[in-house]
């Protein structure tokens, strides 16, 4: 049976200002110790993850467990909401919940709960935005301190903390943020000497607010940057390049704007730059970015040799700023090299799947013999893989739960393995119906021959060379 983990809401971005303070309830020394903060970019985006206090060099702490520290939690978009009437959904005010803490000589690390605690909050501008996030330690009881050879200092040691106004992520730490004026921004991982270039297009929610230029929100908002610069995506592809571009508001303006054009541009300079092997150049997007990445496909028929669509916001661009593609359009497509692989729950409350991924499967694949394989999972959905004889075609639908909320609201939820407790054991997450692209970005999708999306795609590009 299996275990459903409630998760609290979470929404994402950037640029995260810490500050702390310490009320003591226990007689302190004058020494002050300094908690760093680590964070990792979840399924559900970026989320505070630990806290590390080092108590310095020769030095030994014992007897410290869950209730040695209350670990208080802040965070606030108060200062971007300043004079406006937009609403935040993701503020808090929460003393994080422990789930465990380790001691390894001189430093103790305390684990969080990782389904709290985001680094991003999600706007009622339809914009998730980096909070101004606020940490202050509490020491409750005495530790022991030692020495580095095991001889006791003090038996019941307190002492005052702070935190060093930083968020670390070892993840978001292999980009850097390039901006482009007059452009589009983007986060890029410089893959060395690979002759490979990935390039991802985000959802609506990540798209730049008030033309911050924070170029973040993309990369903290879920996996959709972090992903393609993995040990394992990295070894898929054999080292690749990564452009994740960040829209100056939404990509439905992709025509109007002429984004179309400037992504294009500054993906051929990093093609110049790197060497690109002109085989080897691959496109993957979500959502809004799904549209983007279908209306680069459209104007540039042969720049990629493989797509990765998820849920692609097809059927709704028109009313939200952009146009919706027509038959003869998405048709074109069958003239170009570029093999597709789509993306989408069952059901989809943001944009429907038969107007979105099944439309444009049907059109590139019509008068085709396809064949079907479906896929159990344990905790992630099931689902069922169509795909083309020669494999150029393929999409991927998973499987929708319908549940009930306490207020008796029904809603479809698709269904993913994740570990927020950090206990090395996957529990069972419901999430919106349109996530799907968390599939996507952790290679979940598989073909009739157990290949991949990831593998799939890296593949094609070889075998087409």
């Amino acid at each position: 049976m299996k275990k459903i983990k409630k998760l609290l809401t979470m929404a994402l971005t950037l640029a995260v200002c810490v500050t702390s303070y310490y009320t003591p309830t226990l007689a302190a020394t004058n020494v002050t110790y300094v908690g760093k903060i680590y964070s990792e970019v979840t399924d559900a985006g970026e989320s505070v993850s630990k806290l590390v206090i080092n108590f310095g060099d020769a030095r030994k702490v014992t007897g410290v467990d869950k209730d040695t520290f209350t670990v208080h939690a802040k965070a606030s978009t108060d200062r971007i909401r300043k004079g406006t009437t937009v609403t935040s959904y993701g503020d808090y005010d929460i003393d994080r919940k422990i789930v465990k803490v380790e001691t390894d000589g001189q430093y103790v690390t305390i684990y969080f709960d990782e389904s709290e605690g985001a680094t991003l909050a999600y706007l009622s501008s339809a914009r998730n935005y980096p909070v101004d996030l606020t940490y202050t330690i509490k020491q409750n009881k005495p530790i022991i301190l030692s020495d580095e050879n095991g001889i006791v200092i003090d038996e019941a040691y307190t002492a005052n903390y702070t935190t060093n106004n930083s968020v670390i992520n070892a993840e978001t730490a292999k980009f850097q943020s390039v901006k482009v004026e007059n452009g589009i921004n983007y986060q890029y991982y410089d893959a060395g000497n690979s002759d490979s270039l990935i390039v991802w297009f985000h959802g609506n929610g990540e798209g730049d607010y008030l033309s911050s230029g924070n170029n973040v929100a993309q990369m903290l908002g879920n996996r959709g940057t972090v992903a393609w610069a993995t040990n394992e995506t990295q070894a898929v592809f054999g080292g690749a390049h990564v452009m994740a571009f960040q829209a100056p508001d939404t990509w439905y303006n992709a025509q109007k704007d002429d984004l179309l054009k400037k992504a294009y541009n500054e993906i051929n300079e990093v093609i110049k730059a790197k060497n690109i092997d002109p085989e080897k150049i691959y496109i993957s997007g979500g959502s809004a970015g799904g549209y983007m990445t279908t209306r680069m496909l459209i104007a540039y028929p042969d720049l990629f040799k493989a797509a990765m669509i998820s849920c692609p916001a097809l059927d709704v661009a028109t009313e939200r700023g952009g146009e919706t593609p027509t038959d003869a359009e998405l048709s074109s497509l069958k003239n170009s090299d570029t093999a597709i692989w789509l993306v989408q729950g069952e059901t989809d409350s943001s944009v429907k799947t038969e107007d979105c991924s099944v439309r444009l499967f049907n059109i590139l694949t019509e008068g085709q013999e396809l064949t079907k394989t479906e896929y159990k999972q344990d905790l992630n959905s099931d689902f069922t893989t169509s795909e083309t004889k020669d494999g150029k075609y393929k999409l991927s639908l998973y499987e929708t739960v319908e549940v009930q909320s306490e207020t008796g609201e029904k809603s479809n939820k698709l269904e993913f393995a994740e570990d927020y407790n950090q206990d090395g054991i996957n529990s069972l997450v419901q999430y919106n119906d349109h996530w799907s692209w968390i599939y996507t970005l952790n290679n979940n999708p598989k073909d009739k021959n157990g290949v991949s999306i990831m593998n799939w795609a890296a593949s094609y590009g070889n075998v087409a060379k």
